[in-house]
């Protein structure tokens, strides 16, 4: 009897591990790349609420830091080794992809009525949609320390009077008035992008793509000559801080103000918990009026050499639902979903309010204006230290523009 239930008892052992054997291999891994390392548990924490009802399938998350993601994913396209999901540009990168073949159609694959509108444009590339902003939106205006304001009686600038009075009252108190890390270009483009916005507003700016305006007119050349004087209030050194150095120099309290988006708040957290921050638009230049600048958080699509496509469109209608959105608003920056809005978290909030002065998409969401940014990130650095005038930097973003009909 006793040989006999031993017996049993293997092959009830044996069927249970055959059993485990044959989920495991059913179990589909998706592969997926992003570019915030300091988002990864915030991001897991979205991945495990889909794998709870999806138990069938795992995801895999690797977090690229920003300035290698590019080359990274455009590498593993080009050798057919890209993961099954990876974030890339709204706009012009997103259409190489798919003009090069390596991103699925999901025209008829995903249900993006949820979007808002600036999502869905972004989404979409002659009617149809190859990508989707699933973690969110950023917007981007001014950070400041609400401690550092308060205990020197400053409220935050309207206009670049008041900046530069804030800036000679904190610099006359051994305070860094701001910081702003230009080793790679990227915060000087910001900078640029929201004091030009200032001035044009989203009509000028749609001018702008069109050819009727131009970067060198005598009223949005205000921006350049703004920007420049902004350099002497720069924290020490920082044509060679890098971006992800900078962020953690103002998340610590060592300057009062940077220029920020909402999807850097989670960075600041993790960097400084206690973190006492406030937004709000973007001083204006001569002309402007308080701005800030909008964009999609990247916009994921699946590689079209993908194994698992049906898993992957799963995955990214999951994404484009509420519960899905509401964690992305709580925890990592603005969402792109109708209707969801911040249930916790004061500084979104702020941004949302910040973003009803004069909000403009950032330039290289659009093939006319796409080669700006990299003019300038390779422009702005000259311009502070005076080997370009700014007749001679707006110039030269002018010469990056593809004038089109819109």
């Amino acid at each position: 009897m006793k040989r006999r239930l031993l017996g049993t008892l293997a092959v009830a052992a044996l069927l249970a591990s055959t059993a485990l054997n044959a989920i495991g291999q059913d179990k589909v891994v998706l592969t997926m790349w992003h570019n915030h390392p300091e988002w990864k548990d915030r991001v897991e924490a979205i991945l495990a609420k889909f794998e709870a009802v999806n138990p069938t399938i795992d995801i895999q998350l690797e977090e690229i830091a920003g300035p290698n993601y590019q080359v990274r994913v455009n590498t593993a396209l080009a050798a057919g080794e890209a993961p099954d999901l990876f974030m890339r540009g709204p706009g012009p990168e997103t259409q190489a992809a798919a003009e090069a073949g390596y991103i699925v159609d999901l025209t008829d694959k995903l249900d993006i009525s949820g979007l808002t509108d600036a999502a869905t444009r972004a989404s979409t590339i002659d009617g149809k949609v190859w990508s989707v902003p699933v973690l969110g939106s950023y917007t981007v205006g001014l950070y400041y320390h609400r401690k550092i304001f308060a205990d020197n009686g400053i409220t935050p600038p309207t206009t670049m009077d008041e900046f530069h009075a804030i800036c000679k009252t904190l610099q006359e108190k051994g305070i860094t008035p701001m910081i702003a890390p230009a080793q790679d270009g990227v915060i000087p483009a910001f900078l640029y992008m929201m004091l030009s916005s200032g001035i044009l507003g989203p009509d000028g700016f749609d001018k702008i793509r069109t050819g009727e305006k131009k970067f060198t007119d005598p009223d949005v050349l205000e921006a350049a000559i703004a920007l420049k004087d902004m350099y002497p209030c720069f924290q020490e050194g920082s044509l060679g801080t890098p971006y992800v150095e900078g962020k953690a120099l103002f998340a610590l309290g060592q300057g009062a103000m940077l220029e920020g988006g909402s999807a850097d708040f989670a960075g600041f957290q993790e960097t400084n918990p206690d973190i006492d921050v406030g937004v709000v638009p973007f001083p204006a230049a001569k002309g402007g009026k308080p701005s800030t600048v909008t964009g999609m958080e990247g916009a994921f699509a699946i590689n079209a050499k993908s194994a698992h496509i049906d898993e992957a469109v799963k995955f990214l209608q999951f994404m484009l639902g509420k519960e899905a959105a509401q964690m992305v608003v709580d925890n990592i920056t603005l969402t792109t979903t109708k209707g969801v809005l911040p249930s916790n978290n004061r500084v979104m909030a702020e941004m949302l309010t910040a973003a009803e002065s004069r909000d403009v998409r950032v330039f290289y969401e659009f093939p006319q204006t796409g080669d700006v940014m990299a003019a300038l990130q390779q422009n702005a650095g000259s311009l502070f230290i005076g080997e370009l005038t700014p007749e001679q930097f707006a110039q030269k973003l002018q010469d990056a523009v593809k004038p089109a009909p819109l």
